[in-house]
């Protein structure tokens, strides 16, 4: 079975080398601030807005399906987004790219934090750099609205169910239900409608490494279920059995794997007391990209430096690697995959709407200032040429300064 998402095309992207998208990749991955939802709309203005190499339904098929399985959804949408410009190559190069900011940046808060125990905590007000990246959000989330729904009555019910309910209900579950909710609307609604005929190459879709890989995860998760982790000697080894086996059973991210983590390792492992976990979810949420990063902190009180990279690599990589496996068997062009994924574009674009209203809503203190300077970015990204990631970047030296 053939996708037409998973066809790599090599005459979109001649134009730009590996390398140049990889550099791009980074320096969102330096300011995106504001979780998987800010980091995932700045990479589709790079790939999508600014140079053209995917299309927004490309994306948004990617974090439809990273919303149904395990692990950080903008990690393995950004690693997925790169196996289809570039295969396995591409797929690791956006994965160094999108984490090595946040990875190196917590490593060395770490070793000032081991090594000045006695000064914790994140500190500062954020408000502005909240308000940037909320603007970037909704500035994205309501293009993509534009030109994915429309004036489509359905698209438009489907995207104000989302986006009501995800700001009222915060939980995987609430996500799910709206996923499959949108996927059977969308099948109903859209499975009759003739699409136009487009000729696509045939080319093998599916790489010759997924059944190994897919075997090696499933040894893992297995291993990991049945409590493996505990005979591993405590030290590096043990940090890529726990965490590697986590990647593949945390289902909905952000807040949600807060209270699952503390179980294992405060309660059952005590590989730190409650008072680190907590420093270490909170730097976590103050530094860019996923949260999730924040086990690189704890990969560096076990092991140092070599535990803090394997913590981020057994963190990351098998959730990734398993959403790229899995699309390859999925049939983009088939009339009801199709439709699914038409219907379940509104739900995506409800959620992203409400997580920029969300980040508005978690600003400290108010601030007439800050108001301003998110209504001018707003207004900047959406009407102008602004740059994303100079606006955080602006936002972010306010903060610093006062």
């Amino acid at each position: 079975m053939n996708s037409q998402l998973m066809t790599h095309n090599p005459a979109r992207t001649a134009t730009d080398s590996l390398l140049r998208l990889s550099w791009g990749i980074f320096k969102v991955g330096a300011v995106a601030f504001g979780g998987h939802a800010a980091l995932v709309v700045m990479v589709e203005r790079f790939l999508v807005t600014e140079k053209k190499l995917l299309s927004s339904e490309e994306v948004l098929n990617a974090m439809s399906l990273a919303t149904l399985l395990p692990g950080p959804l903008a990690v393995n949408v950004v690693c997925y987004l790169g196996y289809r410009l570039h295969g396995w190559l591409g797929a690791c190069a956006f994965f160094m790219a999108i984490t090595a900011p946040p990875t190196l940046l917590m490593v060395a808060i770490a070793a000032w934090y081991y090594q000045a125990a006695d000064q914790a905590g994140a500190g500062g007000s954020n408000r502005f750099v909240l308000l940037a990246v909320a603007a970037v959000i909704l500035s994205t989330g309501a293009a993509l609205y534009k030109k994915q729904v429309g004036k489509d009555v359905t698209g438009l019910f489907l995207s104000i169910l989302a986006f009501a309910t995800t700001l009222l209900y915060r939980g995987f579950t609430g996500s799910v239900v709206l996923i499959l909710v949108g996927a059977a609307v969308g099948y109903i609604a859209y499975r009759e409608e003739p699409g136009p005929t487009i000729r696509v190459p045939h080319t093998a879709s599916r790489s010759v490494a997924g059944p190994v890989i897919l075997t090696l995860l499933a040894i893992v998760l297995i291993g990991y279920l049945l409590g493996g982790y505990r005979l591993v000697p405590y030290g590096s080894w043990q940090v890529l059995s726990v965490f590697s086996g986590m990647s593949l059973t945390l289902f909905g991210g952000g807040m949600v794997i807060i209270p699952y983590m503390q179980s294992i390792l405060v309660d059952e492992l005590h590989w730190l007391p409650v008072k680190e976990y907590v420093d270490a979810i909170a730097f976590g949420q103050v530094t860019p990209g996923p949260i999730l990063v924040s086990v690189t902190f704890i990969g560096y009180k076990i092991a140092g430096i070599v535990g803090a990279l394997l913590a981020t690599l057994a963190i990351f990589v098998p959730s990734a690697s398993l959403m790229i496996v899995l699309a390859q068997y999925i049939n983009y062009r088939h009339a009801g995959i199709k439709a699914v994924f038409k219907g379940i574009r509104p739900v995506v674009i409800g959620m992203i709407l409400a997580a920029g209203v969300q980040l508005v809503l978690a600003i400290p203190h108010f601030s007439w200032a800050a108001v301003l300077f998110g209504l001018a970015g707003l207004a900047g990204l959406s009407f102008g040429r602004l740059n994303p990631i100079y606006l955080i970047l602006l936002g972010f030296m306010i903060d610093f300064i006062f």
